[in-house]
Formats: C-alpha cells, structure tokens, sequence
C-alpha cells in the first residue's frame, strides 16, 4: 500500500510564481483592502505544496492593526481543498499576531470567491462602488472583465471574527 503524504503548508520565500499568477489573472500584483494599496511583493506568503513540492495554492496577507487582511488567496490545483486549508493556516498566523478579524477584499465578478469565503463564514462587511475603476488610475492594467466576462468595477469587502 502506497503512502501519500498530506500537503504541506510552509512560507514561501521565493514569491515569483506567485506574482507571476497574480499579473495574469489580475494585471497587477498590487491589491486593495479598506482603499489601502498593498503590493503583494512585500507581504507575507503562505502556500501549500504536494508531497512532490508542486504548489497547489497561495496566500498573501499582512496585519493592519488588530486586523488580519488577507490580499490575495489563489488556488492553483482547484478541488483538493488546498484554499480551505490555506484559509485556515492563515486565520492560525493572523491570530498568533493579535488579529480579531480577518479581512477580505473581492472584486464585483468574484463570484466562486464569494461563496467560498461565504461559506467559511465570512461576512460582508463593506461595498467600495467603482473602487477598482479608480485604482485603475493608478494601474491601469487590473483586468477590465473577470468571471464569466463581467465588467470589475466594484470592491467588496468581507471579514469574519478570529
């Protein structure tokens, strides 16, 4: 009987393959949280790597305040409940830092990400309309339609107590 090792959730140092993700499926690998820019580059990362050291998912967060802010969570081997355990792992991190909630930001046409942070309790917690199109001004290569070609425009923000 073959063993197979569970994934292994670690710091990620070298954060190249993540930014490359982020700059093509956002065009940027700068995120806003509470209209606060935050460059991924410069930010904690987490991921999760098969037995084999293929990464199955990543997530970059900081701490503002009390406050854990998770910037970007991408799954890269969808359905083997890498984000779930990653979500998880980071809530662990943000509240061994003082963290009382963790917060998201999702753009408009974020719809699988919506439910997904839904469905592991977060609430909704603020609407920033046309926030994307004005950080568009500032980089104006965030994507202009995501999810089943729906225009991103909006911000929308969720959090869930620690």
């Amino acid at each position: 009987m073959k063993i197979v090792e569970a994934p292994a959730i670690r710091d990620v140092e070298d954060k190249s393959a993540f930014l490359a993700l982020m700059l093509a499926s956002w065009g940027s690998h700068s995120m806003m949280l509470g209209l606060h820019v935050y460059d991924c580059a410069e930010l904690d990362l987490l991921g999760v790597f098969s037995a084999d050291g293929e990464a199955m998912a990543y997530a970059s967060w900081t701490m503002r305040g009390d406050v854990g802010l998770l910037c970007a969570l991408h799954s890269v081997a969808p359905g083997q409940g890498a984000a779930i355990q990653l979500l998880e792992a980071v809530k662990a991190a943000a509240k061994a830092r003082g963290a009382v909630k963790l917060r998201a930001m999702l753009t408009n046409d974020n719809m699988p990400g919506l439910a997904f942070y839904q469905k592991f309790g977060f609430r909704f917690s603020g609407l920033y309309l046309e926030a994307i199109d004005s950080f568009r001004s500032v980089i104006p290569t965030i994507i202009r339609t995501g999810y089943m070609g729906i225009p991103v425009r909006d911000a929308l923000e969720l959090e869930i107590d620690l």
